[in-house]
């Protein structure tokens, strides 16, 4: 159930208040101008840029604007063809074999209930199931905010306007480093997390709504609960490892070499900005100020 909490903050979206503190400045340890921290939903809608109080100001300070990855790289037919290559599965591991007969039916009835009378898993068997996690997890988010339009995503848009104005746009990651981290475990383990969602879709309704509360408020410490409790069920320790911790840590080295030279919006995942080993953490630790804006 944890995996599904995790893949849905990471996923769903919310329209913001002016209130909420997904905005922070970076400031103190030496730094001439301040930087600054979003924590985006990769399908928001593109209002939220005009919902957060100080965010286009903050965009039109900053020298620079860094996301995940440059999202015009990211959405071109090479990244794209490159991303299926990786979420096809083996010829000997396709999901009809790894799972069993029961499972199967299982997953039909999911597949059903949000795709249609016609969905099976035989039509997506050639998918990874980490792939196939991921559509269903848009899915059910896309039920909580059906005006999610997919010509208008939110990371896109933040550095979209950084372009237009000027600003150098820049990714932390690239295609490939975003696919191991989303099919970097086995076959096997991607198939026990795919019953996981399964299992628990009656929940995810219930999460969904939860977690867009949270984002309505800014309530970081709020979505980590949610990622943490242990009502949630199962061993989610080696998937926030790969999600979350490493990539946040990967990420800090960069921003180390980024933030003395210039001021950075940084637009990432909200996921990635609270807890100990989250961006906000880190970045206090190694000695810079980081404020909400309000």
């Amino acid at each position: 159930m944890k995996k599904t909490v995790l893949s849905l903050l990471l996923i769903i979206s919310a329209a913001v208040s002016g209130n909420a503190q997904l905005l922070w400045k970076i400031s103190g340890n030496g730094l001439e101008k301040p930087s600054y921290l979003f924590g985006t939903h990769h399908v928001a809608p593109v209002s939220v840029i005009d919902s957060v109080a100080g965010l286009n100001e903050a965009i039109a300070s900053a020298d620079k604007v860094y996301g995940e990855m440059i999202m015009s790289e990211a959405m071109s037919p090479q990244s794209q063809q490159t991303m299926m290559g990786y979420a096809m599965a083996p010829q000997d591991s396709l999901l009809t074999s790894v799972l069993t007969p029961a499972q199967t039916d299982s997953l039909d009835v999911m597949l059903r209930n949000y795709m249609g009378p016609m969905a099976s898993a035989k039509q997506f068997a050639q998918l990874k199931p980490a792939m196939l996690c991921t559509l269903i997890a848009m899915i059910q988010s896309q039920t909580v905010f059906p005006n999610f339009n997919p010509q208008q995503q939110l990371d896109s848009e933040i550095q979209k306007r950084g372009a237009a104005l000027g600003k150098e746009i820049g990714g932390f990651e690239t295609i490939e480093d975003q696919c191991n981290a989303i099919f970097g475990s086995s076959i096997i383990e991607q198939a026990e997390g795919l019953m996981d969602m399964v299992r628990n879709d009656s929940r995810a309704a219930e999460i969904a709504k939860k977690l867009a509360k949270a984002y309505l408020a800014g309530d970081l410490n709020q979505m980590l609960e949610l990622m943490e409790d242990p009502a949630s069920g199962g061993s989610s320790d080696e998937w926030n490892e790969r999600m979350i911790n490493k990539r946040n840590a990967n990420w800090a080295r960069i921003m180390a070499g980024l933030l003395p030279s210039a001021s950075v919006l940084i637009a990432v995942g909200a996921g990635h900005l609270p807890g100990e080993k989250g961006l906000i953490s880190i970045l206090r630790k190694e000695g810079y100020s980081v404020e909400a804006v309000k």
